[in-house]
């Protein structure tokens, strides 16, 4: 499903309202519809009784005018309403969120509306807040481009006090749209309801924790709406994800669904091949072959029972040398795609290693932890390879990559993601709790599965040989990273149900990655035109 930023979403509402001549104001009256819906479903009448108050929040933009149309219809489904308009000084609602506050106030004897203005005493609205069994924010939406700060920075630190909960319209308001980022303070919304699409904000960190379980609801927009504005980030859901898994023939055989190499380990960091390598196999690659040091070798051919394992030449030293290369040479004939860097060592060979793959082979490269510092000498070695270069960082390693300081990433992961897959021609694949995949073209993923259960050493090594094995087995090597990252979050979430997320391993992902593989399977339904194309933006 496409994901649009603010700025798009805006150009979508104004192409309903001039070219399909739906008015704003029923695109406004079916958003609040939506969300009285949510409301009534998680929040029923009977939870509140009759001493119980829903505070409405409501600024003077067109995301106000959603949350008095919502006002006027619990009013009229029964609840006791309070309403709190804030604003600056001297301004209302006005064009649809005027007309609005006009019906509301129609109601004037079911409902009580309070003013909070700009320099006026805040402490009897903030009581209102304080009183409030539910709270529906509607102070700003997704087009928030400042700091909160005054009267509404004010009562949106007496909600988040609130014992009741919040739901926020559209996305919480003083978060961004753009990149999840708090801009001074914000709501923490229990539940979101957002309209159309999802937005940036929604799907990224801190934004993401901030609005609590998100209500993905239609208002009407025309078809095309995405495509019209150009939109080319998107995310997946378990039954886009499973259209886009190949079937398996039933003639296969082990070199029908593809041959992988690894090029991984060194001494006290053995475990990283092991989970690449097994990974890989567990995803469904017919063939993985394990470099390692020969010192190391002998331990992981008892180990990886499975996995071919090949000595390269190391001097006895346990990690690999400038030396390897001619057994490296040898282990690449005939792979489908290789994959580099897990526990090499940062002392290891492998940046002369890569420096005489890049250009030589016609082989697609995943490249990931050690390999990654190892690559950042020389960036531009990149460009030379004939064939896709995925890189897998973490936002520390990007930052190793790219010069950019940690923090500057962390805020705009998206726009980095994006700037780096272009300067290099690669596919890149940013990790963390909200991984971001980009490629040259311009198409961007945002991750939505997972859960902190994963936040364990080795994680990231799975992931590695998940998307090997993809792009061996014939996916296309963005569509490869895409998947595989669902799909290692999936994984991770189905060893969180069985482990728990305290508890739950790295090893728990590989086990858990084949029961993941049946469930996505099990959803698809052949009959949906749309689900049997599946969900990516053309390249």
């Amino acid at each position: 499903m496409y994901v649009v930023t603010p700025s798009q979403m805006r150009r979508i509402d104004q192409r309903a309202i001039k070219e399909f001549r739906i008015p704003g104001i029923v695109l406004m009256e079916n958003a609040a519809l939506q969300v009285v819906k949510v409301i009534k479903k998680r929040y029923p009448l009977s939870r509140f009784g009759t001493a119980g108050k829903v505070l409405i929040l409501a600024g003077c933009g067109n995301n106000g005018g959603d949350a008095l149309a919502v006002a006027r219809h619990l009013v009229l489904s029964g609840y006791r309403v309070n309403v709190l308009i804030v604003g600056g000084k001297g301004k209302k609602p006005a064009g649809d969120a005027g007309t609005n506050l006009e019906m509301l106030q129609a109601l004037m004897d079911s409902v009580h509306i309070q003013w909070l203005e700009e320099g006026q005493d805040p402490d009897r609205a903030l009581l209102m807040v304080r009183e409030a069994s539910l709270i529906v924010d509607g102070l700003f939406g997704t087009g928030l481009d400042r700091p909160v700060t005054g009267h509404y920075a004010a009562v949106i630190e007496e909600a988040n006090k609130s014992a009741g909960p919040v739901v926020a319209i559209d996305i919480p308001s003083g978060i961004s749209g753009e990149n999840g980022q708090i801009q001074g303070t914000a709501i923490k919304a229990a539940d979101t309801v957002t309209f159309g699409y999802l937005k940036p904000g929604h799907l990224l960190f801190p934004g993401r924790e901030y609005s609590g379980h998100v209500h993905l609801k239609s208002i009407g927009l025309p078809p095309g709406s995405a495509e019209s504005v150009g939109a080319g980030i998107f995310t997946l859901d378990d039954r886009e994800a499973a259209s886009r898994l190949k079937d398996r023939p039933r003639d296969g055989h082990k070199g029908t669904f593809g041959k992988v190499a690894v090029i991984a380990g060194s001494t006290g960091l053995t475990g990283a091949a092991y989970m690449t390598s097994i990974s890989a196999l567990r995803t469904g690659a017919g063939l993985v072959t394990l470099g390692v040091p020969a010192a190391l070798q002998p331990v992981m051919a008892e180990k990886l029972t499975e996995v071919m394992t090949v000595p390269l030449e190391d001097r006895g030293q346990g990690h690999l040398m400038p030396e390897s290369l001619g057994d490296v040479e040898e282990l690449l004939k005939n792979k489908d795609v290789l994959a580099i860097g897990p526990g090499c060592g940062k002392n290891s060979g492998v940046f002369e290693i890569l420096r005489n793959i890049f250009g030589r082979f016609h082989i697609s490269i995943v490249i990931d932890a050690d390999g990654l510092n190892h690559i950042s000498k020389d960036m531009n070695l990149l460009k030379a390879h004939p064939a896709p270069v995925i890189l897998t960082p973490h936002p520390g390693e990007m930052s190793t990559l790219t010069g950019i300081a940690l923090g500057d990433i962390l805020k705009n992961p998206v726009e980095i993601a994006a700037e780096t897959a272009g300067k290099y021609q690669v596919i890149v694949v940013l990790k963390s709790a909200a991984s971001v995949v980009a490629d040259p073209g311009g198409r961007i993923y945002l991750n939505r599965s997972g859960n902190p259960g994963m936040g364990k050493g080795g994680s990231g090594d799975v992931l590695t040989g998940m998307i090997a094995s993809l792009i061996a087995q014939g996916y296309d090597p963005f569509e490869a990273a895409v998947l595989g990252c669902y799909i290692h979050g999936r994984a991770g979430d189905e060893a969180a149900g069985l482990m728990g997320e305290v508890g739950m391993i790295a090893g728990d992902l590989t086990d858990a990655i084949p029961r993941t593989f049946r469930k996505l399977y099990g959803t698809r339904d052949k009959s949906w035109n749309i689900l049997q194309r599946g969900f990516f933006p053309p390249s």
